[in-house]
């Protein structure tokens, strides 16, 4: 366009100087104008200006490609120079993950997909390769905010194709893959027969390459999810053995989330020395990582804090992490940190505030159907509210919850759900109101059954704390006596483990008993 042509269209008024430096620059003056201004050009016409500018992009800016990527395969898209928009595609998706932006590199790998043809026996190699990185980079953008279905559907397709290639490394990368999204729905090796094909496939692999980062990858996944679902000890003992070569494997979406993992699995036994270390370790790694390592290394540290009784220490970094899950669009994070964050603020006695957490937490689970918290979620806003004297009706979903957790073998959620059960109907005692006599007995059997499986898992930290809250329900109830053995058994467990506030809380309580 001619200089002329430029200042009689900004003396109409239809476009106007953006910059004069470094070059140059106009826009219209409105979208609607700027779309039909587009829409007046023949399709041909608009493909080859489309070629030219992407060409142009090429040539001036060499340097900038990968923060330009996403412009330069829109202008090649558009110019059906489909050879080139997925290079850029690619290339704009991981630029964008590398930068936290999970949810636009998800965007743009699902464009890409968009662009390749359909899967036949006869694709070559350099497509099949192709197909393999885009899907494999979908399904791990889209890890924090996609149900394990959803990925599944992703990853599955794409076995064959490393198959046929013969790249055992990729190969294994996406049966792994699989194998995370199949255990994260509560599959077992013993109960499904898919996910320890590929558990053994991994294996396979791994002797065959000789490589112990990869050997590693299978006993690490089972090991977290059994540290999550009540194994605790065994699946702690897995995680120890893997966690050398995880470190070394920081490209793996599960290697940072299974070195969380044992963070959490040490706190839970109240190892806390041995946890403070192992959530250093997985932060220490995370900052070479992606925003996920970096989120789930910050929700490890202030669980670590949280179950020592360190809520002061907790709760401003899982703040931060709540925070920084929304802007990044990792929603299952945000449904972790909420619960955490919930939890902390509940345990402080900032029941408003545990209030607006748990349910954010309640509702992003129930947008991504996540499984894993959601039972725990529920309990715990029926507890808050029953601590603000809020007692509306409950049983359903509690036992709602239970079945959930049942179905999925997560004895830890389980227990949970239990406990907490138990501690509303402890709320309602402990402010006159009184039970009835099949409530009082599920509440202390309740207690008991809590109490015994988180005994039974070694959960020290979580076996005090019932005890505490068990022993003060029978002093409710008028049963001095073996209220007052359930707070000593708090209290020497508190003192093992160095949790010095609440057995100082517990103590106090013992006392009041005493001289009430």
């Amino acid at each position: 366009m001619t200089d002329l042509q430029l200042e009689t269209l900004e003396a109409r008024g239809l476009i106007r100087v953006a910059t004069l430096q470094p070059e140059l620059e106009y826009l219209f003056r409105h979208a609607l104008l700027q779309d039909t201004a587009y829409g007046s050009l023949l399709k041909q016409e608009r493909k080859a200006l489309h070629q030219v500018v992407g060409a142009a992009l090429e040539d001036l800016y060499p340097e900038r490609v990968g923060e330009l990527a996403a412009v330069l395969a829109m202008h090649f898209e558009q110019a059906g120079d489909t050879e080139k928009a997925l290079t850029y595609l690619i290339s704009a998706a991981d630029f964008a993950v590398a930068r936290n932006a999970i949810t636009e590199g998800y965007d743009l790998y699902t464009r890409a997909a968009g662009l390749l043809p359909p899967a036949t026996d006869h694709d070559d190699d350099a497509l099949r390769r192709r197909r393999i990185g885009i899907q494999l980079g979908r399904a791990r953008a889209g890890f924090t905010f996609m149900s394990e279905d959803d990925s599944l559907a992703i990853v599955e397709p794409v076995i064959p194709d490393a198959v046929r290639l013969g790249d055992l490394r990729l190969e294994a990368d996406a049966r792994i893959t699989a194998a995370m999204l199949r255990q994260f729905r509560r599959e077992t090796p013993e109960n499904s027969p898919p996910l320890r094909h590929e558990l053994e496939r991994v294996s396979e692999i791994a002797a065959e390459l000789n490589d112990p980062v990869i050997a590693a990858l299978p006993e690490s996944i089972i090991g977290l999810v059994r540290v999550f679902t009540g194994d605790i000890k065994s699946g702690v003992e897995m995680l120890e053995r893997a966690a050398p070569q995880l470190a070394q494997k920081r490209d793996f979406v599960g290697s940072s989330f299974a070195l969380v993992a044992l963070a959490f699995g040490y706190a839970r036994l109240g190892e806390f020395d041995k946890a403070a270390a192992a959530a250093d370790h997985a932060y220490e790694l995370a900052e070479h990582g992606d925003v996920i390592a970096r989120l789930d290394a910050m929700i490890g540290r202030a669980t670590v804090h949280s179950i020592r009784g360190d809520l002061d220490a907790a709760i401003p970094i899982v703040t931060q992490c709540t925070t920084d899950a929304e802007a990044t669009g990792a929603v299952a994070c945000v449904v972790a940190s909420n619960f955490t964050l919930g939890d902390a603020f509940m345990r402080q006695g900032r029941f408003e505030d545990a209030k607006r957490v748990f349910e954010r937490g309640s509702e992003v689970a129930d947008a991504i159907r996540e499984r894993s918290f959601r039972p725990s979620i529920t309990a715990y806003i029926h507890a808050n509210a029953a601590s603000m004297g809020v007692f509306a009706p409950s049983a359903a979903s509690f036992e709602e919850a239970i079945v959930q957790t049942r179905a999925s073998g997560d004895r830890w959620g389980e227990a949970n759900v239990v406990w907490k059960r138990a501690d509303v109907a402890a709320k309602r005692v402990a402010i006159g109101i009184p039970l009835s006599e099949d409530e009082r007995e599920l509440m202390l059997g309740d207690f008991e059954t809590a109490s015994r499986e988180f005994e039974r898992m070694g959960a020290r930290p979580f076996h005090a704390r019932v005890l505490r809250d068990w022993g003060n329900a029978l002093r409710k109830l008028g049963n001095y006596d073996d209220g007052d053995a359930k707070l000593r058994q708090a209290i020497r467990l508190f003192d093992e483990m160095g949790i010095e506030g609440e057995a100082s809380e517990a103590r106090a309580e013992l006392e009041a008993a005493k001289t009430a």
